[in-house]
C-alpha cells in the first residue's frame, strides 16, 4: 500500500473516531434533574442538566429525545394521562401525549422551578427560582398563592417542592423547616408568616394549602432543615423527612396532631424531661435490622404504593427505607444498588425531583450521580419487594 493511501486511511479513522465522539455527545445525555413517571408505569419524562427531554418507554425499554432546549426542573407527567409537561428555554410550556399530539401549549413570564397541572390541563400550579407558588388558569390568567422571595433557591441549593393530591384538593410545599424555638409556642403560625411579608413569601416549611381558597390550610412544622415532603394520592397523608434525619406524618383531617416517624435506631419520645440517660429518650421496640449503607439524613420522599407505602432515600446512600402510613417503623430497607451510583449520593437537594414513582403501577425511576442514565424498579406490595428492572448508564 503507498504512503498516499496509509495516510488517507489514518485521516479517515481520524475523522471517523472524531465524527462517533460528535455523534455520542449529541445523543448522550447530562445528569437527570428532574424526573417524572405515568400513572401506568409505561412511560418517564426526564429533564437533563444538558437540556436535553428524554421520553423512556419502560416497557420497550427504548428512548426518544424530545427537545434539546428543556428547562431542567420541567418534566412532569399529568396524573392519569399519557400526556407529559416541559417547559422550554424560552418559557413556553408544551403539553404533549406520548405519542407526540401537542395537547395545549402557553407562555410564561419565567422558568419554572416545578410545576403541576390538572388532568383536565384546565389549571396549572408552578414554582419559581424565589419559592413563590403560582396558579395559571386555562384563560390565561395568574395569581400568586405564595409570593417568590428574591432567590431563595439559590440561598438553599434545594428546589421548592410541590405535590398533588389527585383530588386536586391539596398542594404540599416544602422548602426549608422552620427551627424550633427555645420557648412554646415553638413555631410560628400563619398569621405571623403572613405578617412578615406579603402573600406568606416567608413559608418555607411544609405547608397544605386548599387549592379551593388558595391560602395554607396547615402550617405542618417539625423538621428543621432542607426538607422534602408528598401528599398521598388520596390526600389523606402528609409525610416529610429532612437532611437532619426528622421525618413526620400528618393526617390531613388532623393536621395539627404530627407523628413523628422513627429513626433508624429507634424512635424519639418527645416530651420528656432534659436530665435522663440519652437511651430512655428512644422506642426501639418495633425496630428492624438496619443494613450497612442506611443514611438517615434524607434527600427524598416518596409514595410508591397507592396511599399506603412510601419510600424513604439517604444521602450519600443506596438504601431506601419502606413505610405504611399510619405507623411510624421502617417496614423494610432496599438496596437499590451501589453501581452505578445514584442520584441519592452527592447532596443532590437541588436534584431530588430526579427521583420519581407512580404509586399506582408501583414503579420508581431514578437519575444516577453523574451519568445521564435512569434506573427503574417495580415494587410488589404482597410479597415487599422492590426489584430493579432496568438500567441505562
Amino acid at each position: 500500500m503507498s504512503k498516499f493511501n496509509l495516510r488517507a486511511l489514518f485521516l479517515f479513522g481520524v475523522a471517523l473516531a472524531a465524527g462517533f465522539s460528535l455523534w455520542a455527545f449529541y445523543n448522550s445525555p447530562g445528569p437527570v434533574m428532574s424526573a417524572s413517571v405515568s400513572s401506568n408505569g409505561a412511560f418517564a419524562i426526564t429533564a437533563h442538566r444538558d437540556q436535553k427531554l428524554i421520553l423512556w418507554d419502560l416497557k420497550a425499554h427504548s428512548r426518544k429525545i424530545i427537545s434539546r432546549d428543556a428547562n431542567i426542573y420541567s418534566a412532569y407527567f399529568v396524573k392519569n394521562r399519557d400526556i407529559f409537561l416541559w417547559q422550554d428555554l424560552d418559557n413556553v410550556v408544551t403539553a404533549q401525549s406520548t405519542n407526540g399530539v401537542t395537547q395545549t401549549v402557553f407562555e410564561l413570564d419565567k422558568p419554572t422551578y416545578g410545576h403541576l397541572i390538572t388532568p383536565d390541563l384546565s389549571t396549572y400550579y408552578y414554582s419559581d427560582i424565589g419559592w413563590g407558588i403560582f396558579q395559571r388558569t386555562e384563560d390565561g390568567s395568574t395569581e400568586v398563592i405564595k409570593a417568590t422571595d428574591g432567590r431563595a433557591f439559590l440561598g438553599y441549593h434545594k428546589l421548592f417542592n410541590l405535590s398533588m393530591d389527585d383530588s386536586e384538593r391539596w398542594i404540599v410545599s416544602a422548602g426549608s423547616g422552620e427551627p424550633k424555638g427555645f420557648e412554646p409556642p415553638y413555631y410560628r403560625s400563619i398569621q405571623e408568616v403572613l405578617d412578615q411579608g406579603e402573600d406568606f413569601q416567608h413559608m418555607y416549611g411544609v405547608a397544605l394549602w386548599n387549592l379551593e381558597t388558595r391560602q395554607p390550610a396547615a402550617k405542618l412544622d417539625g423538621n428543621s432543615s432542607k426538607t422534602h415532603a408528598v401528599i398521598s394520592p388520596d390526600g389523606q397523608w402528609v409525610v416529610s423527612a429532612d437532611e437532619n434525619g426528622k421525618s413526620f406524618a400528618w393526617n390531613t383531617s388532623n393536621p395539627e396532631k404530627r407523628m413523628r416517624n422513627a429513626g433508624y435506631s429507634g424512635l424519639f419520645i418527645e416530651g420528656l424531661s432534659d436530665d435522663l440517660p440519652t437511651s430512655e429518650y428512644y422506642d426501639n421496640s418495633e425496630l428492624i435490622d438496619l443494613p450497612k449503607g442506611t443514611n438517615i439524613f434524607t434527600i427524598a420522599v416518596a409514595f410508591i404504593h397507592n396511599s399506603e407505602y412510601y419510600l424513604r432515600f439517604g444521602n450519600n446512600s443506596h438504601m431506601a427505607a419502606l413505610f405504611k402510613t399510619g405507623s411510624p417503623w421502617p417496614v423494610k430497607y432496599f438496596d437499590l444498588g451501589e453501581s452505578p451510583r445514584l442520584v441519592t449520593y452527592g447532596s443532590n437537594y437541588d436534584r431530588n425531583t430526579a427521583i420519581a414513582t407512580s404509586p399506582e403501577a408501583g414503579i420508581l425511576a431514578m437519575g444516577h450521580q453523574s451519568s445521564g442514565g435512569i434506573s427503574v424498579y417495580h415494587f410488589d406490595a404482597d410479597q415487599l419487594t422492590l426489584e430493579r428492572i432496568w438500567v441505562v448508564e
